[in-house]
Order: structure tokens, then C-alpha cells, then sequence
């Protein structure tokens, strides 16, 4: 077991990106937003959106606007932008990908129930 594991649910937004090297590697690199609560003021929604990173086989699901579970590890380091300490970025390493249906993606008829 990895100490280090992290498992996060929510819906991938607008902006992955694909790519592959001369290696023939695969790598997405998006955003998961995940749900946070609402807001007491306004009762909107609230999101913490979390950057992710993913490789070879864990990219084979993840598209843009999809409900997904993550799992991986979180990884950290720092960005160069100027400031005299740099801008530490986490972001979450993605070892496996599972799509999540939603009510709106299972269609049940009469025939499915028992009774």
C-alpha cells in the first residue's frame, strides 16, 4: 500500500490536453473539478479544481465534461515565474481512471423491474 494514494471524484473540465512523445508516450494533462458544497451567501455551488496529470493506459477514459474517479498521488514542485521562491504547483499523478454514470446516463425500462 502507498501512503501517498489519493482518490478524488468529479467532473474533468473543458481544458485536457494530449500529447505524446518521440517514446510513444501518452499524457493528458486537464483539470478535475470537485464538488466542495454550496456557498452560504449565494447557495452556488463551490468547486476546488484540482490539476491532474495522466499516463499511457490511465489516459484511455478521461475526456473533457466526463464524471471520473482518480486515483494516484499527489506531486508537488515549483514553477518558475519570476518571484524570487517560484509558484508551487500540486497536482494530482493519475495511476487509474474509472468513468462514473450518472442517472441521465442509464436508461431503465419496464422490462428491467422485477415486478
Amino acid at each position: 500500500m502507498d501512503i501517498n494514494q489519493v482518490t478524488v471524484t468529479g467532473r474533468i473540465m473543458q481544458n485536457v490536453t494530449t500529447s505524446s512523445d518521440k517514446d510513444g508516450v501518452i499524457t493528458k494533462l486537464g483539470t478535475i473539478g470537485i464538488y466542495k458544497g454550496k456557498d452560504k451567501q449565494t447557495g452556488s455551488p463551490l468547486y476546488a479544481n484540482i490539476p491532474f496529470v495522466a499516463y499511457n493506459t490511465a489516459t484511455k477514459y478521461i475526456e473533457p465534461n466526463t464524471k471520473m474517479m482518480l486515483v494516484g498521488r499527489l506531486n508537488s514542485y515549483t514553477k518558475t515565474d519570476g518571484s524570487q521562491y517560484g509558484k508551487l504547483v500540486v497536482q494530482l499523478q493519475v495511476n487509474s481512471a474509472y468513468q462514473i454514470a450518472t442517472s441521465q446516463d442509464v436508461a431503465v425500462s419496464d422490462d428491467d423491474l422485477p415486478f
